[in-house]
């Protein structure tokens, strides 16, 4: 299930956030307006490996995740993808993510995002410095 999957991410953190808690309890996607993509196992037990939290409303997609033991196959980049098929076209997808989550940066950038104006110039000098920063990034669809 979701919040099992989405647990997996804290499971050696003993106090979680508001924030963290939230996104365990998969909160947001039980309000009006807002879908969960979710991708499972092809065999039994059939669980969840990774999900993806789309607000219809405002193109924001966030909570993409993928279990650690199902990295590297592609997961992330199939999420995004059915992310976009679920909007309506044309619109502007946009997401938020931290500078030094590189893997996650680089398959947005990969996959069309931009981080424009200010965003942009952060996202330059996060590629100079340690320092992690919140990007807003977007892709025209």
């Amino acid at each position: 299930d979701i919040q099992e999957c989405r647990r997996d991410a804290y499971k050696n953190v003993k106090n979680l956030f508001t924030a963290a808690r939230s996104f365990c309890n998969a909160d947001q996607i039980q309000r009006d307006g807002y879908v969960c993509i979710i991708a499972k196992e092809t065999e039994p037990p059939y669980r969840v490996l990774g999900t993806a939290d789309l607000s219809l409303k405002k193109s924001v997609v966030n909570n993409v995740y993928v279990r650690e033991e199902a990295r590297k196959r592609g997961l992330g980049r199939k999420l995004m993808e059915a992310v976009e098929d679920v909007l309506e076209k044309p619109s502007t997808l946009k997401l938020t993510v931290y500078s030094d989550n590189v893997p996650a940066v680089n398959l947005y950038r990969s996959l069309g995002f931009e981080a424009p104006g200010i965003h942009g110039v952060m996202s330059a000098l996060s590629d100079a410095t340690s320092m992690s920063l919140l990007l807003t990034m977007e892709k025209k669809l």
